[in-house]
């Protein structure tokens, strides 16, 4: 439909550079012919296979496929790629983020930092952000001075998920919680934007006009990324058409009219496994664990 979607447009991204291939598609170097990542999905499973998807089953499949790549990603270079996307909370409140931060829309937290007080510094001038370990806190055993899991030492922080949802970092003050910030990515959600969670780090509402995934033009192909490096763009987006087709062939009531689309999707499904499973080696060992560049640096 006009205006809800880029099914069926001619070349509805930027047309920034001219690709030598007609098929790349989108803007990154893995597709820089500037159109749409729909229509680079498109590619991917042929015209006889994406006409069976509409938006819905488009944006859960991206849904999956983000969170599934972002999971073999290190959590310093999920934070590296969170340029330009609101990714982190700072606020001297109890639960950062407040009530419902952890749950109402998942997020995944990568880094939390405490501020020291001046009455806590050595020389009570200077004040500093030390990072904090997460702590599994039962029944607020860790903040309860009778325990042995008491955690005291402003120099070495700890935080956790507090009962509301929220999240909670210790020590306290002499009088009142620390100033903090926490670092997250949250995942993304089509039609969720920041007029209904100011803590989502991909705006993806209606009054972004991203509120689904075929409205993504090759201009604002960054805003679905947020968090991924450049180079495992790819291994989302064949996630993406593999879940596409693995869905419809879980789903799929075979009749005699339907053997030759389910032949051509099974040919698909072959094609998109063997693609996905060569990049998800690549993304591995460039950005998981066991990346030698990562393993220097601990």
């Amino acid at each position: 439909m006009a205006g809800n979607t880029n099914r069926g447009q001619i070349d509805p991204g930027s047309n920034i550079g001219i690709s030598p291939i007609t098929d790349d598609i989108g803007t990154s170097s893995i597709n820089w012919g500037g159109k749409s990542p729909i229509e680079y999905i498109q590619y991917l499973m042929g015209d006889s296979v994406f006409d069976l998807f509409g938006d819905k089953m488009l944006n859960d499949a991206f849904e999956r496929a983000f969170i599934e790549t972002s999971g073999l990603i290190l959590d310093d270079i999920i934070l590296e790629n969170l340029n330009g996307s609101n990714s982190f909370s700072s606020t001297s409140q109890s639960a950062y983020g407040a009530a419902g931060f952890t749950d109402n829309y998942p997020k995944r937290i990568l880094k939390v930092v405490r501020q020291n007080t001046t009455d806590e510094d050595s020389d009570g001038t200077d004040q500093y952000y030390y990072d904090a370990r997460k702590i599994q806190n039962i029944d607020s055993e860790a903040i309860n001075p009778n325990s042995i899991y008491y955690e005291n030492d402003p120099f070495n922080p700890a935080w956790y998920i507090a009962t509301d949802a929220g999240i909670n970092i210790i020590p306290k003050n002499s009088s009142s919680h620390p100033t903090g910030k926490v670092y997250y990515m949250s995942y993304p959600k089509f039609g969720v934007g920041a007029e209904i969670d100011s803590n989502q780090t991909h705006d993806l509402g209606e009054k972004s006009g991203n509120q689904n995934f075929s409205l993504i033009s090759s201009n604002n192909e960054n805003e679905i990324f947020y968090g991924i490096p450049l180079e495992a763009r790819q291994l989302i987006y064949l996630s993406t058409a593999l879940n596409l087709v693995e869905g419809y062939l879980s789903n799929h009531i075979q009749d005699d009219e339907d053997i030759e689309l389910v032949q051509l999707l099974k040919a698909q499904y072959e094609m998109l496994v063997n693609l996905k499973s060569k990049e998800v080696v690549v993304v591995q060992a460039k950005f998981g664990e066991g990346n030698p560049i990562q393993e220097m640096q601990k």
